[in-house]
C-alpha cells in the first residue's frame, strides 16, 4: 500500500514539474530557462520525497495497541511521547530578477598644473592669556571669642522639713462597758474620737552658694598664606596673516563620460528550512527494568550525560530529579521518546543494555 502510494506521489511530481516548466521566451536566455527547470524538478523531487516521509509517519503514528508489538520475554515496556517528527529541505529561489543595468564610462581627462589661492590675507585675533603673581595675605584662622571660666562651684545643704501626711480627723467608734450602753435592748454604744494629724519627714538639697563665673575673652587668631593673584589680564591682539598658493594639479575633460547599458541576469540562492511531516505521538518503547536499573548503570548514564553537556549532576548512581531532567532533554535534541530511561536512550548513549 505505501509503495504504490510512493510510487504515485514521485510519478505526480515529475510530470507536475515537467507541465509547471516555462518554455523559452524571448526576454529570458536559455541558460535562465534551464536554470528554473531543474529548480522546478528539484522542489517537485523534494516535494514528492517530503509527501512519503508523510505517508510513513502517518502509517506508522496509527492508533495505539493496547499491548507493545513484538515483546521480548522479560523486557519492561511503557507507552513514551514521541516527539514531532521534522525533516529538513532545500528550495531555490528568486534573489534578485533579472535587469538592466547602467554602466557609466567614464571620461577621459589629463592633468594641468594650475597656481591657486589657498587662503585669502585676513586679520587674526590672537588672544594673550593672563599672568600671575603670588601675593602674601593675612587671612584669619580663628575669630575672637568670649568665653565663661569657672571660679568657684556651686554649695549645697541638706535640710529637713516636716510634711503633712495626714490630716487630724474625727470618727465614731463603738463604746465599752454597761456604763456606755445607749440601747438597752440593742446594747449598742458609740462615741466621737478626735484622732490626731500625722506628719512625715523629709530631706531635700538647698542652694547655699551659687557657683562663680567669670568672663574670658580669647582674641582672634591670623595666619600669613600666599595667594595667587592676577598680575596682567588676558586681552587680545591683531595679528596680520598673508594670502597662501599653491601649485596644484587640475584634472580637465578631454572626452565627456558616456552611459553602457548592460543586461544583469536574475540571481538565485538556495536556502534550507524545516518542516513538520508528524505530530507527537504515544508509542510503545522498550525500557530499562527495576531490576536492571543498578546504581553502576545510572552512574554510567549520568557520565555520558555530562560528557555530552546535559547536566546529570553528580554521578552518584541515583535516578533523582537533576538526571531525570538531563534524559529528558537529550531525548528532545535527539528526537527519541521521552518520558522514561529507554533502551534506545541507554543506545543513544554508547551504554550497553541489558
Amino acid at each position: 500500500m505505501i509503495r504504490s502510494a510512493t510510487l504515485a506521489v514521485l510519478i505526480a511530481a515529475v510530470c507536475s514539474a515537467c507541465v509547471m516548466a516555462p518554455n523559452y521566451r524571448g526576454g529570458r536566455t536559455p541558460v535562465e530557462q534551464g536554470g528554473q527547470r531543474v529548480a522546478s524538478l528539484e522542489t517537485a523531487l523534494a516535494d514528492a520525497l517530503i509527501q512519503i516521509e508523510k505517508l510513513k509517519a502517518r502509517d506508522g503514528g496509527s492508533v495505539l495497541s493496547a499491548m507493545p508489538p513484538d515483546a521480548q520475554t522479560g523486557a519492561c515496556y511503557a507507552r513514551m511521547l514521541l516527539p514531532p517528527k521534522f525533516i529538513d529541505r532545500e528550495a531555490t529561489r528568486v534573489v534578485k530578477e533579472s535587469s538592466e543595468k547602467l554602466e557609466m564610462q567614464p571620461a577621459k581627462t589629463e592633468w594641468r598644473e594650475e597656481k591657486v589661492v589657498v587662503s585669502e590675507a585676513y586679520t587674526q585675533l590672537k588672544v594673550v592669556p593672563a599672568t600671575y603673581k603670588w601675593v602674601e595675605e593675612k587671612t584669619q584662622v580663628l575669630p575672637a571669642r568670649v568665653r565663661q571660666e569657672l571660679v568657684s562651684e556651686a554649695e549645697y545643704e541638706t535640710v529637713t522639713e516636716k510634711i503633712l501626711s495626714k490630716p487630724a480627723e474625727s470618727v465614731w467608734r463603738p463604746g465599752r462597758g454597761a456604763v456606755e450602753k445607749i440601747d438597752e435592748d440593742s446594747g449598742e454604744i458609740l462615741h466621737l474620737v478626735e484622732v490626731p494629724a500625722k506628719y512625715r519627714r523629709v530631706e531635700r538639697q538647698v542652694l547655699k552658694r551659687p557657683a562663680v563665673y567669670r568672663r574670658v575673652v580669647e582674641p582672634a587668631v591670623f595666619e600669613t598664606v600666599k595667594k595667587r593673584v592676577i598680575d596682567k589680564p588676558e586681552h587680545t591682539i591683531e595679528v596680520k596673516v598673508p594670502a597662501t598658493t599653491k601649485t596644484v594639479r587640475v584634472q580637465h575633460v578631454v572626452e565627456p563620460a558616456k552611459v553602457k547599458r548592460i543586461k544583469v541576469p536574475a540571481v538565485y540562492e538556495r536556502y534550507s528550512y524545516r518542516e513538520k511531516i508528524a505530530d507527537e505521538t504515544l508509542v510503545w518503547r522498550q525500557i530499562l527494568c527495576k531490576r536492571d536499573a543498578s546504581e553502576a548503570r545510572i552512574r554510567n548514564v549520568q557520565r555520558a550525560l555530562n560528557e555530552r553537556g546535559f547536566d546529570a549532576g553528580y554521578a552518584d548512581g541515583i535516578l533523582g530529579k537533576r538526571t531525570r531532567t538531563a534524559i529528558h532533554r537529550f531525548q528532545q535534541e535527539k528526537g527519541l521518546a521521552t518520558g522514561r530511561l529507554s533502551v534506545e536512550t541507554l543506545d543513544a548513549l554508547d551504554i550497553a543494555a541489558p
